[in-house]
């Protein structure tokens, strides 16, 4: 009697080549989601990595729409109302010159007797006159006890703080006057004005960040034109507007602006140890002239 063991399968080439095939087909789809299993994974990463940043972005850029929709309303309001009172006019006037005002924070780095060092941290103002980022501030502020800083970082109207991408131009130590060079898109300049078509009687406000406390503004009036320094030689080498805007540590560098805006000054000292409603600026006509051929020096 013979056994029947059934029907014993056996693989021609042709099977097992389909064999293969399948196999490899399992491995490349297998593969192909490994990959996209990992893109995915790479993808969460670098938006939990890049999210901040995007919304810090996003927040930034949402204020400076913000803050040029109110000067663009400012300007028209002014254009259209230019007699318009002096307290009515104020809020206008801020709107239209606050995004061109920055505070300004320096550190110096000063070594002690034993090697050991400590940070000196620093304040004050500084006013936007070019929308390559050019800005304009007292010689002063970013100079401490006779050697420059050692760190400057510029505070923008639209909450950016920026360290990186500052560079010091020039500057005029008897002028008191330093040209900076800020990185930065979005940038609003202020319009030049005139300080020798000022008036004893004349309105101004003075904008900067006294003590720190960002988007300070202060009204008060000319008070007194050609206020000069004498040097030693008894030559003249300052002159001064005097207001009695209020004027404090931190306005240094700041902008004096006029009824409609323009930049008639930059904020530099005030008589005695604080405010006593004496206050000085440099004028415009001479910062611009100052400003001009630091930079003419600059380009060669």
């Amino acid at each position: 009697m013979e056994r029947d063991y059934g029907t014993e399968y056996v693989f021609t080439n042709g099977n097992a080549g389909n064999a293969e095939k399948l196999i490899e087909e399992q491995r490349r789809e297998f593969a192909a989601k490994r990959l996209t299993w990992w893109i995915i994974c790479l993808c969460v990463l670098l938006a939990i990595v890049a999210l901040p940043s995007l919304a810090e972005r996003i927040a930034y850029s949402h204020q400076r729409g913000v803050e040029r929709a109110k000067r663009d309303a400012a300007e028209s309001f002014l254009k259209d109302h230019p007699d318009a009172a002096d307290k009515g006019r104020i809020p206008y006037v801020v709107k239209l010159v606050g995004s061109s005002v920055v505070g300004i924070k320096t550190n110096t780095v000063r070594r002690g007797m034993w090697g050991d060092t400590a940070i000196a941290e620093g304040q004050g103002s500084g006013v936007i006159v070019d929308a390559s980022g050019l800005i304009v501030t007292n010689f002063h502020v970013i100079c401490e006890k006779g050697r420059l800083v050692d760190g400057v970082e510029i505070v923008l109207s639209d909450g950016r703080s920026i360290s990186e991408g500052v560079f010091l131009v020039g500057f005029d130590e008897e002028m008191d006057l330093a040209v900076l060079k800020l990185e930065a898109s979005g940038l609003t300049p202020i319009e030049w004005g005139d300080s020798d078509a000022l008036e004893v009687g004349d309105p101004v406000l003075a904008l900067g960040n006294p003590y720190g406390l960002a988007k300070t503004v202060t009204e008060g009036i000319v008070s007194a034109k050609e206020r000069f320094i004498y040097n030693e030689r008894g030559v003249i080498s300052q002159e001064f507007l005097q207001t009695d805007a209020a004027v404090n540590p931190g306005n240094s560098g700041g902008a004096l602006v006029d009824d409609q805006g323009r930049l008639v000054g930059i904020n530099t000292a005030i008589y005695g140890g604080q405010y006593q409603g004496i206050s000085f600026a440099l004028p415009s006509k001479r910062v611009r002239e100052t400003y001009d051929r630091i930079l003419r020096q600059a380009t060669h």
